[in-house]
């Protein structure tokens, strides 16, 4: 400890206050003095550990005497040994006996959520047991930092450090996301609006790159994650590098929905084109509340009787028609001629996009690209340039994945039948921004079937979004990793937390961090 004015104070607080477990140097805050499986372990601090240095979230160890238990700090309380102190407390302007008076007769309690039980063999698995009376408790050291999250490397990717560490100590106690099982289930990244979600995206997909766990297939609707990108505050001169940046050409491909901007960038791969005979009336129930559709509107049903009338070619047939052939086709469907031009009018926003083109164009040969890009092991980034509304990211990412999906489908079922290795399919995760428009309650994308497919066929997600409330319930369910920012919502911060075991106690932390560059991380990618 340095020493300085107050060296010989500062000695005399810190002597006992470091304990050798032969896993390292370790602060004591405490001991065990209650405990509980469903609230938690109450510490009983030592005097010397002033309680204003203690943060809720900050990672514990409590060594039992069997069973050395790992978990956060919670709530903290002060507490008197005399009711009558708190009754009658000492004068504001004498330090002396307050000093006395807090040393003697007070003390200060804090809550531990203990999550997990740390084996000999250093194997976390979810806490099960109380520690005994009187355990000792201590500030998590980088060996315990090391065992619970293991060691930086290829597959386990350093994502921060714990928020109580200052940038010094911050060095030694890195938290790993393991990326191996982060593609084993759908992902989520929420926070409110300026969290800095997009960043948090980036560095995520980075590592999955970085690692070759998975290839990933990125609907950027914002031209966030291919090339580098001014951080904010804006005029400060700091960029943060895209994918394509950091990866180059071979691993990372670049698409685009914008034929002007990929003459502009001049190194995107291939330009995507929607052929109208792709679009199918899923795809307009999908869209429903962006075309101010109802599902069992007069015009959806007569969306319907032409899909049975003239097949993939409705839409085409249907935006094609004069006045003269629409009387026609009133005539011999019985459909109503009002409802039938109101969808047209509906449908005119779709019809209108330059990347829908007519069926009898060759627009196949950008979606065939991207896909064979994907099954080469390439990261695909799929740009919108100019076409940034919502319906178009909407309808552009459910029909590509539609075709990816039943793409990977097939192999999957491939692979089952021949059982050779080098048919094995790569897993494969989808990134959205926007998820709650996908993934509402009401929605009928291809999204949600993934999601609750818990990646049968190596397919998942990774859902961006600052209104989680708006994810199905049954869906946000199986989210498996979900790195959440700082929310202010109640419903926002109650789905988050859907499906997670603890999660009353763990809101009240979420409500404490700050509005950047801090997260919390919970789910199956870490113990």
């Amino acid at each position: 400890m340095e020493n300085n004015g107050n060296g010989l104070v500062s000695q005399l607080l810190a002597r006992g206050t470091n304990e050798r477990n032969g896993k390292g140097e370790r602060a004591l805050l405490g001991q065990v003095t209650a405990a509980d499986t469903e609230r938690g372990v109450t510490v009983h601090l030592r005097r010397e550990q002033p309680v204003e240095l203690l943060r809720q979230g900050q990672f514990v160890v409590v060594e039992g005497q069997h069973v050395r238990f790992f978990g956060t700090m919670g709530s903290f309380r002060l507490a008197t040994t005399d009711p009558s102190v708190g009754m009658d407390p000492p004068d504001g302007d004498s330090a002396l006996v307050r000093n006395t008076l807090s040393r003697s007769t007070t003390y200060a309690e804090c809550n531990v959520r203990l999550a997990l039980e740390l084996s000999e063999e250093g194997i976390p698995r979810p806490a099960r047991t109380i520690p005994g009376p009187f355990s000792q408790a201590f500030n998590a050291g980088r060996q315990d930092y090391q065992t619970v999250f293991g060691e930086p490397d290829k597959h386990h990717f350093v994502i921060g450090s714990p928020r109580e560490l200052d940038e010094s100590a911050a060095a030694n106690a890195p938290i790993c996301i393991d990326l191996r099982r982060f593609v084993e289930r759908s992902n989520g990244i929420f926070g409110r609006s300026g969290t800095g979600k997009s960043i948090l995206a980036r560095l995520m997909l980075s590592g999955l790159v970085n690692s070759d766990v998975c290839v990933n297939l990125i609907f950027d609707m914002h031209s966030e994650y291919a090339t580098e990108k001014e951080l904010e505050p804006r005029g400060t001169g700091k960029y943060a590098k895209g994918l394509r940046d950091l990866f180059g050409k071979s691993r990372v491909a670049l698409y685009t929905m914008d034929e002007e901007d990929s003459r502009k960038r001049g190194n995107v791969d291939g330009v995507i084109r929607i052929p109208l005979n792709s679009i199918t009336i899923d795809d307009i129930e999908a869209l429903s509340s962006e075309l101010k559709i109802s599902g069992e509107s007069a015009m959806m049903i007569t969306a319907r009787q032409a899909h049975r009338k003239f097949g993939n070619s409705w839409l085409e047939r249907l935006m094609g028609m004069n006045a003269e052939a629409m009387e026609q086709y009133v005539t011999e469907t019985g459909a109503s001629q009002g409802s039938v031009e109101a969808l047209k009018r509906r449908l005119e926003t779709i019809f209108d996009f330059e990347f829908v083109v007519d069926s009898k164009q060759n627009a196949g040969a950008g979606i065939d690209g991207l896909v064979k890009d994907l099954r080469s092991g390439k990261h695909v980034i799929l740009m919108f340039g100019k076409h940034r509304s919502t319906l178009a990211y909407m309808l552009v990412a459910n029909i590509l994945t539609k075709r990816i999906h039943s793409e990977w489908i097939r192999w999957s079922e491939h692979y089952e039948q021949t059982q050779n290795k080098s048919d094995a399919p790569k897993p494969l995760m989808i990134t959205i921004e926007e998820a709650h428009k996908f993934l509402g309650r009401d929605s009928a994308t291809i999204f949600g079937t993934i999601a609750r497919e818990m990646r049968k066929y190596l397919v998942t997600l990774l859902v961006i979004d600052q209104r989680p409330s708006g994810i199905d319930d049954e869906v946000i369910s199986q989210i498996g990793t979900r790195i959440t920012a700082l929310l202010n919502d109640e419903k926002d911060i109650d789905a988050v937390f859907t499906g997670i075991r603890g999660g009353s106690q763990l809101k009240a932390l979420l409500t404490t961090l700050d509005s950047k560059q801090e997260v919390m991380v919970m789910g199956h990618a870490v113990p």
